[in-house]
C-alpha cells in the first residue's frame, strides 16, 4: 500500500439483502483500489457482510451496535416504547464500539451507509477523519416532529458531507444547492438491464397465457407498501372485464399464532397484514388473477417480463425498484409521494397517481391495458431516462468529486 493511499471505513447498518448493501457494492466495485483501500464495518452479520466478503472486501463484523430506525417501515411510536429506549440507550454502546474501531482502522474517511446509526455518526465526528453520509431514507415525520428534526440535526452537526438518494429530502433538510452534498438517484448498471433477453419464464411457471397483460409489485409485504391498494384497484378493473394477471413477488410472511404478540393480535381482533391481503383478494373475486410467488433474486430478468410495474407505496422513501423497472424499459405506476414522485416522469416514463385513489390507479392500468403502443413510446421514454438519471458509473462519479 503506497503511503498516499486513503483508507475508508464504510459502515454498513443493516442485516437484510436490501437495496443497501446491494447499493454500497456497485460503490465499491468502481472504487480506484490503486488510490483507496476499503474496509467496511458491518454491525450485523447478515447476507449483506457475506456480500462484501464473497467480492473479496475486508470485513469487520462487531453487532455491539445498534440503529436508531425513524424511517417509514421503521419507525417505533406509542405502541412499542420498550424498542424506542432499547434503540437509544443502544446509541450509547454503539458510540463506545465505534470509538475503538475507528482507532483500530484509522481511516482516512468515514462513509456511513445510513443515517439510522446516530451514536456512531457522533463517534465519527470526534475522530480526526472527513465523515461523509449516505441520506438513503426519508426520515419519518412520527407523532410530532420532534425526533425528526433531532436526527437531520444531529446529523448535519456531526457529518461534513452528504450524498443524497432523493432531491426532495435534501429540500426537507435545507441543504439543497449547498456545496458539500450531491444527489444521485441510484447506482443502476443500465448496460445489464438494456441487453436482458426477453423470456416467458414467469408466464409459463404461473400458466399465464402471453395475451394476458401482466402486471408486476415486487417488495415486502407491508402496510407501508400499500399493496391493499393495488388489489383494490385490480378489483375495479376485473369487475370492467379487463384480463390481467398479477404477480406479487417478495417474501410472503409465515403466518403464525404461536407467540404471544400473535396471540393478543389475535384475541384483540386485529388480523395480519397478508391475511388482510388475502381477505381482499376474496372479496374483490382476484383468486384467478393475483398470484403470490415468494422471494426472487434476480430483479432485472423479473421486471423485464412485466407489462407494467406497480409500486403503490405509501410513505415516502427512496425507491430503486423504480429506476429499475425503467432500466429494464418498463412503465411504473405508483402514488406520487417523495420518492417515486421524483423517481417517474408522468405521463412520459410512468403514471403518478394521487394518494391514494385506487380509482385513478385503476383507470391508468386500464389506459395500459388499451394502448399497446402509447406504452411501447412510454418504455422507450424509461430506458432512455434510466441512462441520464439512474447510471451507475455516472452517479459514482458524483460522488467521487464530492469526496476527492
Amino acid at each position: 500500500m503506497t503511503d498516499d493511499k486513503k483508507k475508508i471505513l464504510f459502515v454498513h447498518h443493516g442485516s437484510g439483502m436490501g437495496g443497501a448493501p446491494q447499493l454500497l457494492l456497485k460503490f465499491l466495485i468502481r472504487l480506484d483500489k490503486n488510490k483507496y483501500e476499503p474496509v467496511i464495518w458491518c454491525i450485523r452479520k447478515s447476507s449483506a457482510s457475506d456480500l462484501f466478503e464473497n467480492h473479496g472486501f475486508k470485513v469487520i463484523i462487531d453487532q455491539n451496535a445498534c440503529p436508531f430506525l425513524h424511517i417509514s417501515d421503521g419507525f417505533y411510536g406509542v405502541r412499542h416504547p420498550h424498542l424506542v429506549i432499547k434503540m437509544i440507550v443502544g446509541q450509547f454502546t454503539s458510540y463506545r464500539t465505534a470509538k475503538k474501531i475507528f482507532q483500530s482502522v484509522n481511516p482516512d474517511i468515514i462513509y456511513l451507509n445510513s443515517i439510522v446509526i446516530p451514536g456512531i455518526l457522533r463517534a465519527a465526528a470526534g475522530f480526526p477523519a472527513k465523515v461523509v453520509v449516505n441520506v438513503l431514507e426519508a426520515v419519518c415525520d412520527g407523532y410530532t416532529g420532534f425526533r425528526k428534526k433531532i436526527l437531520i440535526n444531529r446529523s448535519l452537526k456531526w457529518g461534513d458531507y452528504f450524498v443524497f438518494m432523493l432531491k426532495s429530502e435534501a429540500e426537507k433538510w435545507g441543504v439543497a444547492g449547498k456545496t458539500n452534498i450531491t444527489i444521485v438517484h441510484d447506482f443502476i448498471e443500465t448496460e445489464k438491464f438494456r441487453k436482458i433477453i426477453q423470456s416467458n419464464e414467469l408466464r409459463e411457471k404461473y400458466s399465464v397465457k402471453k395475451e394476458t397483460f401482466l402486471i408486476g409489485y415486487l417488495g415486502r409485504f407491508t402496510k407501508a407498501k400499500g399493496v391493499h391498494h393495488l388489489l383494490r384497484a385490480l378489483g375495479i378493473i376485473k369487475r370492467k372485464g379487463y384480463y390481467f394477471h398479477a404477480l406479487l413477488v417478495g417474501p410472503v410472511p409465515h403466518s403464525t399464532e404461536k407467540n404471544i404478540k400473535a396471540r393478543i393480535a389475535k384475541l384483540l381482533g386485529k388480523k395480519s397484514y397478508i391475511k388482510q391481503l388475502q381477505e381482499i383478494i376474496k372479496i374483490e373475486n382476484l383468486d384467478a388473477n393475483v398470484t403470490f410467488t415468494g422471494e426472487m433474486t434476480d430483479v432485472a430478468k423479473i421486471v423485464a417480463q412485466f407489462d407494467v410495474l406497480t409500486a403503490p407505496f405509501t410513505e415516502p422513501h427512496f425507491s430503486r425498484l423504480c429506476g429499475e423497472a425503467a432500466a429494464a424499459g418498463k412503465v411504473t405506476t405508483a402514488f406520487d409521494i417523495c420518492g417515486p414522485g421524483e423517481e417517474i416522469i408522468d405521463n412520459e416514463t410512468g403514471f403518478l397517481i394521487k394518494p391514494f385513489d385506487e380509482k385513478q390507479f385503476a383507470e391508468k392500468l386500464e389506459f395500459l391495458i388499451e394502448n399497446p403502443e402509447v406504452r411501447k413510446q412510454m418504455e422507450q421514454n424509461a430506458a432512455e431516462y434510466a441512462v441520464q438519471v439512474f447510471n451507475a458509473d455516472t452517479n459514482f462519479s458524483k460522488v467521487m468529486r464530492l469526496i476527492e
